[in-house]
């Protein structure tokens, strides 16, 4: 279904997804919100049992 503006549903999602994350992290240097980034992969990747490489 399309809204007034016809942006689809799939992509109204993503930028309400993408807003909450600015929202969340706004006010953070980009050091915290890289550190932020990395702790939420190692969650994941940890949940879905995945192996992080990390090339130097």
């Amino acid at each position: 279904m399309m809204t007034m503006s016809n942006e689809p549903r799939a992509l109204r999602e993503i930028h309400e997804i993408r807003e909450k994350m600015y929202e969340e992290t706004k006010n953070l240097t980009p050091e915290e919100r890289a550190e932020k980034r990395r702790k939420e992969g190692r969650e994941i990747a940890e949940k879905y049992g995945l192996k992080i490489v990390q090339k130097v």
